[in-house]
């Protein structure tokens, strides 16, 4: 990608991040069939939590940052992320939770990113999180190295090939029981690479601002 493009897309996408954003008419096309719409409404008592949307340019193309958590039996284990985690009394802001996360799970230098804002918050009512995405700009591919405890492979795929990739999969729910399996809307690089649920959605918004900015 030549640097005239990559400097255009960034102010494109900050511009697109002003608003007004597409929200939840955009986290619908990614959410699963065991979730009712009414779901998405945020409950009073909700708490915070920060991801980050990591993009940068390679070879001609945008691409981000994605995590697959470790496996350490929780509800989240072995899904497919954003690098990012609750907000914390300590954190001045939710972009400071977001880089703090990122720092901490796959060692970011967060005075390497440019801040170019957030997309719309998700909430998802399972864990009772308002997830507020941030999304950065790197000006290369980031060195990045994997918390041990917390992150089983960092991946990072092509903006583009991502979104092709939108599928419906039979996705197995362990909060729903041991053998329960439930179609998605998933987005499916390989049969390792499988997003789905909340990281879906907040991508979907991604996916339709990132299709405006190229029409």
């Amino acid at each position: 990608m030549h640097t005239s493009d990559w400097t255009q897309l960034k102010a494109q996408l900050a511009q697109k991040l002003k608003g007004p954003l597409p929200g939840n008419a955009a986290h619908k096309l990614m959410l699963p069939k065991f979730r009712t719409e009414a779901s998405l409404s945020i409950s009073d008592n909700a708490r915070e939590s920060g991801v980050l949307i990591l993009l940068y340019p390679e070879q001609a193309r945008t691409h981000l940052v994605l995590i697959q958590r470790s496996d350490d039996g929780g509800s989240h284990s072995g899904q497919i992320a954003l690098p990012g985690g609750k907000r914390e009394l300590s954190d001045s802001s939710i972009v400071h939770t977001a880089m703090r996360e990122a720092n901490e799970e796959i060692n970011l230098d967060p005075g390497a990113i440019e801040i170019a804002g957030q997309l719309s918050p998700l909430f998802v009512n399972v864990s009772n999180f308002l997830i507020k995405p941030v999304i950065g700009f790197a000006p290369e591919r980031p060195v990045l190295q994997k918390s041990d405890y917390e992150v089983a492979r960092i991946i990072y795929p092509g903006l583009e090939d991502l979104f092709a990739s939108r599928k419906t999969e039979k996705i197995r729910i362990p909060s729903l029981g041991d053998n329960m399996f439930w179609e998605a809307p998933v987005y499916k690089l390989d049969e390792e690479t499988i997003v789905w649920g909340a990281t879906a959605m907040i991508l979907s918004e991604l996916e339709v601002l990132y299709n405006t900015i190229l029409i």
